[in-house]
């Protein structure tokens, strides 16, 4: 499960970019403000990733991250995405809030909108894979290009919460903040 918040992650940014109103012959821009882990305390596992922006639409990811327990269906994993105007202090309103069992997020989301990508790029688990083993997985370079949904983007402040879950306690998780601009 150490992958799964790197995969939701891009999955919910594709949301980002394509969920919120179209806006055809504009030129945007996004930028990463904001790349956490939420309640890593290193018990289930550790990891290390890198970014890079290609283009102002173009990013590289990649991941070495070590699962050190089984994890089974007695998991959930939750992503949560809002959306705020660029004005500072403005609020966030949810737009997805989504919690599935661990077995069921792999047939379904992650075997939907992940799988066929990251199999090229990773070595994560099929999505028939659960319970998932402790082990140690790699992701290398895999390039998520906003390029296709660029006539379908709006400004504003985007926060992305992956997570996983035991019960209601957060066991890891990460959090995105991204900003999408007009281009100067």
């Amino acid at each position: 499960m150490g992958t799964v918040p790197w995969r939701e992650a891009l999955l919910l940014i594709a949301f980002v970019v394509i969920g919120h109103g179209v806006h055809a012959e504009q030129e945007f821009e996004m930028t990463i403000d904001k790349l956490e882990r939420m309640n890593d305390n290193g018990e289930y596992f550790t990891y290390n990733y890198t970014y890079d922006k290609l283009t102002e639409l173009k990013y590289s990811v990649s991941a070495n991250l070590h699962q050190h327990k089984e994890l089974d269906n007695s998991y959930s994993v939750k992503a949560l995405m809002a959306r705020a105007d660029l004005a500072e202090g403005s609020e966030f309103e949810v737009m997805l809030n989504l919690q599935k069992p661990l077995c069921e997020w792999m047939t379904t989301i992650y075997k939907t909108y992940f799988y066929e990508e990251l199999e090229k790029v990773s070595n994560f688990p099929h999505y028939d894979t659960c319970p998932l083993p402790a082990t140690e997985y790699w992701m290398k370079e895999y390039v998520f290009d906003y390029e296709p949904y660029k006539d379908m983007m709006s400004e504003g402040r985007w926060k992305i919460e992956m997570m996983m879950l035991k019960g209601d306690v957060v066991c890891s998780g990460i959090l995105m903040i991204n900003t999408v601009k007009l281009k100067a």
